[in-house]
């Protein structure tokens, strides 16, 4: 791993990993799950492999679950944000700095970028929240 990437790692899990668990999110890096009521909110990490890039991509499944395109079955607890998708979509969101669907960072700017990724966490609450739940129109999916 690059030192960029472990420094941003490190401010991921000192800064906006405490938050996401006091929104009641569970899982380890860099998969995470919220389990309502109404559905089980995802969330992961996701790094350029040319560096430089962290990608934040949301969805959202049933709160029982979620059976993937090959048919398997897996609980939320199990759930990744890339297992999302059926016939009629991928059902996915990149959040971001500024509208942009990415996070740009080095070595230097990771504690400015975390404060970043802190305040986008309030658009994926409002993609969770009025992202049509896709899974009620697609029973077998």
């Amino acid at each position: 791993m690059s030192s960029e990437r472990d420094a941003m790692i490190g401010s991921l899990k000192n800064t906006v990993i405490p938050e996401l668990r006091g929104k009641g999110f569970k899982g380890s890096f860099s998969h995470f799950y919220r389990k309502t009521e109404e559905r089980a909110d995802l969330l992961m990490f996701q790094f350029s492999m040319w560096g430089g890039v962290l990608y934040i991509e949301i969805s959202k499944c049933s709160p029982e679950g979620h059976t993937d395109v090959s048919g398997k079955f897996r609980p939320p607890n199990k759930m990744k944000v890339y297992y999302i998708g059926d016939p009629s979509g991928w059902h996915r969101h990149r959040i971001g700095d500024g509208g942009k669907d990415m996070f740009e960072f080095n070595e230097v700017n990771t504690d400015q970028v975390v404060l970043q990724i802190k305040e986008s966490l309030e658009e994926a609450d409002e993609w969770w929240a009025s992202y049509p739940d896709w899974w009620k129109d697609n029973p077998s999916f």
